[in-house]
């Protein structure tokens, strides 16, 4: 693997680059370089150079992650006032997440200054039919990528997450009509979460913005009044996005 990404590097700093030349820049036997590039090359990170078949450049997928990096850093950079200013509202932990194939991935958070509260590190994944975060986001899919999430499985993940397609269709058009999803216990026992959907463009959400508390703390009385605050929270966000 460490070797994959040597030549990946190296095709990156001499490209276009041949298979000798970089046997030779590396040090490394051709045989060895000629497989790396060959998995490389089927994974989408390099592709023959199209004026010589048998030197390589970088492929497209290099470039998406860039994209993907640069835009997640400027979601970040945006989100983060917004997050800081609904921590300050609440007193409770402010996650901002992200889709990421089927999954839900935390970015960014801000942590509640209560004694109890819920810690989840940066970069968790989690799935999306589980806890408010999760559920904003896949509630604003297009309806086929709904279908397609539900067939593949709703697995447990305590005793509260919804494993029923229909039941979750429901909530799906429950949190379309409210504006923002309701999580109790889904994905954590003993923590609530309200989670709105962050859509610049009207469309597929790029985020979702969520408020989270232990559930002696965050009752069902609040639930409006948080989900009017994270739903505006969310709403400033993809104005600022579309900027």
């Amino acid at each position: 693997m460490r070797t994959t990404f040597q030549i990946l590097d190296a095709v990156a700093d001499n490209q276009p680059v041949g298979l000798s030349e970089l046997a030779r820049r590396l040090d490394i036997p051709k045989s060895t370089v000629q497989r790396s590039l060959a998995t490389l090359a089927d994974l989408g990170w390099i592709r023959p150079d199209g004026h010589d078949g048998t030197r390589w450049v970088l492929g497209d997928r290099v470039r998406a992650l860039s994209e993907r990096i640069d835009d997640l850093g400027r979601l970040r950079e945006a989100a983060l006032p917004i997050l800081e200013h609904l921590n300050r509202e609440t007193e409770e932990t402010i996650h901002l997440a992200v889709p990421e194939g089927n999954l839900a991935r935390l970015v960014e958070r801000q942590d509640s200054q209560h004694a109890l509260r819920l810690v989840k590190a940066i970069g968790t994944r989690t799935v999306m039919h589980a806890g408010a975060a999760g559920k904003a986001m896949l509630a604003y899919l297009p309806q086929r990528e709904i279908d397609s999430y539900i067939a593949g499985g709703l697995s447990p993940v305590t005793g509260h997450t919804i494993t029923d397609p229909a039941k979750l269709l429901e909530e799906i058009q429950a949190i379309r009509k409210r504006g923002y999803a309701i999580g109790e216990e889904e994905l954590t026992e003993g923590i609530v979460s309200v989670a709105a959907a962050v859509c610049p463009g009207g469309g597929r959400p790029v985020a979702s913005i969520s408020i989270s508390g232990p559930s002696t703390r965050l009752k069902a009385q609040q639930y409006k009044t948080y989900g009017k605050l994270v739903s505006d929270a969310a709403l400033e966000l993809a104005a600022s996005l579309r900027n």
